[in-house]
This record gives C-alpha cells, structure tokens and sequence, in this order.
C-alpha cells in the first residue's frame, strides 16, 4: 500500500536531478545571447515542471535520470512563455528581479525568448541517444502541439471574443495558456517512453486539469495576494482587463450593490484591489472559486486512477494539491 507522502519528502527525493536539470539548464545558457540575465533568471525558478516530468517518469516505470533533457527542455519553454507574459503584461518584475524586458528592453526580451524556445527543442532532441530518433521525434512533435496550444492560449486571453459564456471563453483560454504546460511535462515521458495510450490519456487528463486548477489558484492571488510572497507584481490581470474567473463569477452571480461597487472601483489603481479582495470574500465567490478548483482537481485526481499504483502516483497526487492550494 502507498505510504503517505509530504512534498518536502517528494523534494528530497528528487533533489538531485532537480539540481542536475539546473546544471544542464546553466550550462546551456552559458552558449546564449544575454547569459548573465538569463543565468540570474533561471537561478529563481522552482523548476515545478521539471520535477512533474521526473516524477511522471518513475510513475511510468522509468529511470527518471533518462529524461534530464526533457525536463530541461521544459523548463526552457516555460521561461520563454514568462518572459513574453511579461513584455504583454507590462509586468515589472518577475522571480524577484526586474523583468527581463525591463533590464534590456522590449526588443532583447522578445529575442531571448525566442532564443529559449528554439533551444527548448534543441536539448529535447539529445533524448535519441537513449530513446531512439523515432520515440524522441514523437516527444518533439508533442510539445510541438502542446507550445501552439499554449501560444493559442495565450492570443485569446490578449483578444477574447466576447461572444458566449465568459466562464466558457476563460476555461478555452486556460486549458491553453497554463494547462498545456502541465499536461507536456507529464505526458511526454510516457509518449517517449513508448506507453500505452491509456496511461498517456491519463495523465494528459491529470495535466490539463490540474493546470486549470492552479491558473485559477493564479488568478485569485493576482487580485487579493501579497507581491512579496509571489515574488511578482499584483493586479496586473485587472489593470489589463483579462479574464479572470473571480471576476466572471462577481459579474455572474454577485449582488446588484457588489457589482455596482466593483465598477466604481474597477479604474482605481491597486489601492482598488483592498476593496476588491473584501468584495469578493463577502459576496462568497472566493468560496464559489474554491469549489471549482476542487472540481478540476479533483478530475486530475479521478484521472490518476487509471495509472498503476505506485509511490510516484501518489507523488503526483501529492503535488498536484500542493501546487493548487498552496503555490505562490
């Protein structure tokens, strides 16, 4: 029967391949335009989706140090994504230091993020010397789909139709934008390890709803969080105008006076989010929130069964609460 497992003791376990994968990302930097920003950039992240893979890795029967490459060339594609977040976002800071756009401009941003992206599939391709050229071509093709899947995200969040259910429109969005990322790191070490479609459906399951799950984590904490804890400005989706699901449920299911009262607060500066946060907790959609991100993931959870019991199922299950309930 599966122990009970702490996320420190999940940590530990894999710290050092955690470790390993920073090396590998390091040094790869080392061979990039603007290595000491982004060598200081990378020396911040928690390196969350790395760690996915490797766990998802020994879930499958694996030995997780085979995908060193994988999870590097996950956490390079992550970088990229924040740092073009950043430039539309018009985000001041990031892991605690300025913004990349902010040290060298919108232009160098954008390069260098570029630049990660292309190296993302570079390093995924040294996987053939262990997986063959076949299985590695599947992986790339994978986050291939799971990159556009994200950039699609992404491009609707920037431009929202505005037709249909808002709550509908932010859940496409997300599944995109953040979820995809999610589901990559799981999936492509059973794709690559040649598993059978049913383990990788599950975990693809597992991926993209967790990912829902954890944006709307992201998005509540954007409006009523602390900056010091999350190590980035607050309030930035607000002033930006994207879709939020506090938001779309304040305009769906609060009262009359509380909707009243968020427009007249709506074009204040951050001071408005005081208010905001005390709005929300009394109009009951912070509970509302909850529920919902219960539900995805509880799915991720539900998804998981279809897997063979092991430490690292529960490892995933573990993970998948704390970066829910606890992620900052």
């Amino acid at each position: 029967m599966d122990q009970p497992q702490t996320v420190e003791q999940i940590l530990t376990r894999y710290a050092t391949l955690l470790q390993r994968c920073h090396d590998r990302i390091i040094a790869d930097l080392e061979k990039a335009p603007g290595t000491a920003v982004l060598t200081d950039y990378f020396q911040k992240g928690k390196r969350f989706r790395a760690l996915l893979a490797f766990v998802a890795a020994s879930a499958m029967g694996m030995e997780p140090r085979t995908v060193i490459s994988m999870a590097a060339a996950l956490e390079l594609l992550h970088g990229a994504s924040l740092i073009h977040d950043d430039i539309v976002d018009e985000a001041t800071q990031r892991r605690t230091l300025s913004a990349l756009h902010i040290q060298l401009g919108i232009g160098p941003a954008l390069i260098l993020g570029d630049y990660l992206i292309l190296r993302a599939f570079t390093v995924l391709q040294e996987l053939h010397e262990v997986y063959g050229r076949e299985k590695t071509c599947e992986a790339s093709q994978a986050l291939n789909s799971y990159a556009q899947l994200c950039c699609r995200g992404a491009f609707k969040e920037l431009m929202p139709t505005g037709a249909g259910n808002p709550e509908d429109e932010y859940f496409t969005m997300v599944q995109g934008k953040t979820a995809s990322q999610f589901a990559a790191a799981v999936t492509l070490p059973a794709i690559i390890g040649g598993r059978t479609s049913k383990d990788i459906n599950a975990l693809q399951t597992y991926g993209l709803n967790v990912g829902i799950a954890f944006q709307i984590q992201d998005d509540t904490l954007d409006l009523i969080g602390d900056s010091t804890v999350l190590g980035k400005p607050i309030g930035n989706g607000l002033i930006n105008a994207r879709l939020l699901l506090p938001i779309i449920y304040l305009e769906q299911y609060g009262s009359p006076t509380a909707r009243r009262e968020y427009r007249r607060i709506q074009h204040t500066d951050l001071d408005g989010l005081v208010p905001l946060a005390a709005l929300l907790k009394e109009e009951g959609i912070l509970d509302r929130i909850r529920l919902t991100q219960d539900r995805y993931l509880s799915a991720g959870l539900q998804a998981l069964e279809e897997l063979r019991p092991s430490e690292d199922r529960t490892a995933l299950s573990v993970l998948a609460t704390y970066a829910v309930h606890h992620h900052s």
